[in-house]
């Protein structure tokens, strides 16, 4: 067997490989697949098993190897690469030649190879995490949700505020003010509290409305892909509206939304002021890490393989086409907008990999543990429940893994710890 590889330039190499049929492993398996074929096969004229091969081979022959060749290039790609030491990052293309029985194998093959990546600065970088200091006002604001979430409807001819439900019909109308047929959609029911801009108009009209009224208005339409279509006339009836009415904090109401858990308002304060504290440390340790990534991603340049970042690409599709349930999904335009982002998780994952690596970083049984009895603690469930879910999960000791990279470069990082306060600005 002869085999040549081609530089073609950045990553990309092309491996060219001719094989006879003499060779050892085209040989073997051709021979191991005739023998299967002759054992399983009911060829009329013989009993089942006692064909002669050279009677398969005329018949059957050519079909019989052109099911093995896959296999036979795999295993001969696979024997070059683990004898070069190369690491592959995808296959860009493949090209077999046609060939009759008898005749050399010939095949050529172009992929891309992972980067030799030297990582650098990720030792003593400096560093800020944010200290997020719990407010009572926090844990009020926090409150105020959970009874909003337990708020009852209560029907009204007027409202006083945006904590309200408004049910109307929209019907769209021409420039005359005709409604188009086909155009209405009734019984629409609109959450006032919503800060969606979209529905800023209507909102600010309905609250002012009683039922029945009317009046005309130009909203904004959605295609079957969420996709806003221009804005259009609509006459709108108001038909019904109700107002949100607020539980009183009591130490009832305490035990209700907590199932039971909390005996007192106090008590659901500080357990929502123990949530808040678990989630703001979770938020400053990915805002940590997220810094962390930002700045090694800038100081640490190297070229990406396409067909990694093809591979994250069609991942994500698969996962969108799932959430999606069976719906159309537009892999032209998801592969456009997402690729800059894609690009840039596989250039971290490589760079992750590299440091990883570099460092001999691992996730033993220790880090397990200890993993288990801090998720315990923070989460309150069975330590050894969690402990057994992690030894026998991959994805869980893979982003342990990260994690321990993570904690390594934090503590050989100059850190300046910065106080905050929780902000809801993100909130509707």
């Amino acid at each position: 067997m002869d085999y040549n590889i081609v530089d073609l330039g950045g990553l990309k190499k092309q491996l060219e490989v001719t094989a006879t049929a003499e060779d050892e492993q085209v040989k073997n398996k051709f021979e191991s697949a005739y023998t299967e074929f002759q054992r399983n096969a009911a060829v009329p004229g013989f009993r089942k098993g006692k064909t002669p091969l050279a009677i398969v081979k005329k018949r059957y022959g050519e079909d019989i190897e052109s099911e093995s060749i896959p296999d036979i290039v795999n295993e001969i790609v696979k024997g070059i690469f683990e004898k070069e030491n190369t690491k592959v990052a995808g296959v860009v293309d493949y090209n077999l030649d046609e060939r009759k029985i008898g005749e050399p194998l010939h095949f050529r093959l172009t992929y891309e190879v992972v980067p030799d990546i030297e990582p650098r600065d990720y030792r003593g970088m400096k560093l800020e995490r944010s200290m997020y200091r719990i407010l009572p006002e926090s844990v009020e604001h926090e409150l105020m949700h959970i009874q909003e979430a337990n708020a009852e409807l209560q029907e009204t001819d007027s409202l006083e505020n945006e904590r309200a439900m408004a049910t109307v019909d929209l019907q769209v109308i021409d420039e005359k003010g005709v409604p188009l047929i086909g155009q209405r959609r009734e019984n629409y029911r609109i959450d006032l509290r919503s800060k969606a801009p979209e529905l800023s108009e209507i909102r600010d009209r309905l609250v002012k409305s009683k039922p029945g009224d009317e009046f005309n208005m130009e909203l904004e339409t959605y295609g079957k892909k969420g996709e806003p279509t221009g804005k259009k006339p609509f006459k709108v009836l108001v038909k019904k509206l109700e107002k949100y009415v607020m539980p009183d904090l009591t130490d009832e109401f305490a035990k209700k939304v907590s199932g039971g858990k909390m005996e007192s308002l106090d008590a659901l304060k500080k357990d929502i002021e123990r949530e808040l504290e678990h989630y703001y440390e979770e938020k400053a340790e990915e805002e940590l890490r997220s810094k962390i990534a930002e700045e090694l991603l800038k100081t640490n340049e190297f070229e990406v393989p396409d067909s990694m970042v093809e591979d994250y690409l069609n991942d994500l599709i698969e996962e969108l086409k799932k959430e999606s349930r069976n719906q159309e999904v537009d892999e032209s335009l998801v592969k456009e907008r997402y690729r800059e982002s894609s690009i840039r998780a596989v250039k971290w994952n490589l760079l992750a990999a590299a440091i990883i690596q570099k460092e001999g970083l691992k996730v033993d049984d220790a880090v397990l543990e200890r993993t288990a009895d801090d998720e315990a603690s923070k989460y309150r469930m069975d330590r050894n429940k969690l402990l057994d879910f992690y030894k026998n999960s991959n994805d869980v000791k893979n982003k342990l893994l990260f994690n321990e990279m993570f904690n390594f470069i934090v503590d050989n990082a100059e850190i300046k710890v910065v106080d905050k306060e929780p902000t809801h600005e993100h909130e509707d």
